[in-house]
């Protein structure tokens, strides 16, 4: 009976050792999971907008979140931060925040509202790399604004997460087809027309900081 205890007692203990060592090991090929913290963009405009400036946010961390691949720092974490930092601007407030929030990545932009028609520059900093990648919409309306910041989600999921959505492919089959459609020109026609160029995709560019 002891040596049926002993025997039991130790198969016990191995199975339990050999659960705790398949969960330790990360298993071969597995991703990290990015982190990425959003500072609240820049309004430039002569009226108040705090309501596109909040919704803006929220459509980001929505389209950018990705389960098991991107978390996204809740914004209420990220203002936490902020708000100890307001003596500290540019790059040395990117690589503080990262810190701060333990972020791989920095989000940050501005809309200017001028006469009825918005601009939209977004940056995102790799912090690892210090690497900087810009992406910019213009909304003639405010109307379409929603449009050309889920456009702005769409292009940097693919180029920097190599994540392809639903926009993604539509913004890659309208360059497509832009590109068939002066293809199909008469050649007199295209002696008229700038020469089309095709667009070039947001690149990483080498930035530093100070900590």
């Amino acid at each position: 009976m002891k040596i049926a205890n002993v025997s039991h007692n130790f198969l016990l203990a191995s199975l339990v050792a050999a659960l705790f060592f398949v969960t330790a090991i990360k298993p071969a090929g597995a991703q990290e999971i990015k982190t990425i913290a959003m500072v609240p963009f820049t309004m430039n405009a002569a009226k108040d907008l705090s309501n596109i400036q909040k919704g803006i946010l929220q459509m980001l961390y929505s389209r950018l979140s990705w389960q098991n691949h991107v978390l996204v720092i809740p914004n209420n974490k990220v203002k936490a931060d902020l708000s100890k930092m307001d003596k500290i601007t540019g790059n040395q407030l990117v690589g503080k925040l990262a810190t701060a929030t333990n972020s791989d990545y920095i989000l940050t932009g501005s809309i200017t509202n001028l006469a009825g028609s918005f601009s939209i520059d977004t940056k995102v900093y790799d912090i690892k790399n210090k690497r900087v990648m810009a992406f910019f919409e213009q909304s003639k309306v405010s109307d379409d604004l929603i449009d050309k910041v889920d456009r702005i989600a769409a292009t940097i999921n693919k180029k920097v997460f190599d994540r392809s959505t639903l926009t993604y492919e539509k913004i890659e089959g309208e360059r497509q087809a832009h590109i068939n459609k002066l293809k199909r020109q008469n050649p007199e026609n295209l002696m008229n027309i700038p020469r089309y160029q095709k667009p070039e995709s947001p690149g990483w560019k080498i930035w530093k900081y100070i900590l």
